[in-house]
């Protein structure tokens, strides 16, 4: 028998294929979305649409009303203009989780976070235990929003529970880096000797739905590969699969100092302009922090298995089919 699911960010990389995968499991689906080509592509994959932003409160209401999970998956590195990581993240998760508290139909709330609460944990590898401490203002909005996750489950207003989810790659996820490798052009902060946690899309989907089925309430879990290679050899990986070049690391030519200072009076300057800035502080420390997601969690707690446990099989698997 399937649950009624109610998904923010139901659009968006993670959402449209979490979509796909909870109707084809037999689920009552509703997706949120703004626009039209959001809402032909939820009709398109049987799911009732949900019209509105992360500001409508009434749509939140209507479609968290007897949802039986919800999947809190809406957010954000960085908007245009004043559109800071902690609108998206932060204030936007304190307006769904006051449109689904006391919702007596929900048995489970899975809020999207990520592995960027961590900061730099130079190679590090953390459990779900260790304490959060982002250098980023992305990874700062996250970690506020699951504490909000938190607070909530904890008076029993919710029945919360945390994924921190790597970066998640798959056929057109710009992670790739696939047309810069393709015309051998890539660049990218740092050295390459740093470790980026990454996950294949049908891996997050899975743990997703592993996590709301089986996952405690007000715990954390890691969704990430069991194998986590350095940057490098990751794209090292997509150049041999494309047949195009590994991307360049600048750091050895250009020191953080001028790098941070260059991105941080570019963002000022797109913001001014009600432009999203792309060369961020935080784009540099997404590409240059390193740590590694132990997910023995995920594993023997609620028993996952992973399709794509390295890199090394996942990502040839993505660019076969593009073939």
């Amino acid at each position: 028998m399937g649950e009624r699911v109610f998904v923010t960010g139901a659009t968006g990389r993670i959402g449209l294929p979490l979509v796909r995968a909870l109707r084809a499991a037999g689920h009552e689906v509703a997706g949120l979305t703004r626009t039209d080509a959001g809402s032909e592509a939820l009709t398109a994959l049987g799911a009732q649409v949900v019209r509105g932003n992360m500001d409508d409160a009434e749509a939140l209401r209507r479609g968290a009303e007897g949802a039986e999970v919800v999947y809190h998956l809406a957010g954000g590195v960085r908007g245009p203009g004043r559109i800071t990581p902690d609108l998206l993240n932060r204030r936007g998760t304190e307006l769904v989780i006051a449109a689904c508290a006391g919702v007596p139909s929900l048995r489970a709330f899975v809020y999207a976070s990520s592995c960027a609460v961590y900061g730099d944990r130079s190679n590090l590898w953390v459990e779900e235990d260790f304490e959060p401490s982002p250098n980023t203002r992305y990874g700062r909005s996250k970690a506020d929003a699951e504490a909000l996750v938190r607070a909530s489950t904890a008076r029993g207003d919710l029945p919360g529970i945390i994924a921190r989810i790597a970066a998640v790659y798959g056929k057109g996820f710009p992670f790739m880096m696939e047309e810069p490798i393709r015309a051998g052009r890539g660049l990218l902060p740092g050295e390459g000797r740093n470790h980026v946690p990454t996950i294949h899309i049908d891996d997050c989907v899975a743990a997703l739905q592993v996590i709301a089925a089986k996952g405690r309430r007000g715990e954390a879990y890691h969704v990430a590969d069991r194998a986590q290679p350095q940057i490098k050899e990751l794209y090292a990986l997509v150049a041999a699969a494309t047949g195009g070049r590994a991307p360049t690391f600048w750091s050895t030519y250009i020191p953080s100092y001028v790098q941070l200072s260059a991105a941080r009076q570019n963002e000022r300057l797109w913001s001014r302009l009600g432009v999203k800035p792309r060369f961020t502080p935080d784009n540099i420390r997404h590409y240059t922090n390193s740590v590694r997601l132990r997910t023995e969690r995920l594993a023997k707690e609620l028993g996952f298995g992973w399709k794509y446990p390295d890199p090394k099989d996942g990502v040839p698997a993505v660019f076969a089919s593009n073939a």
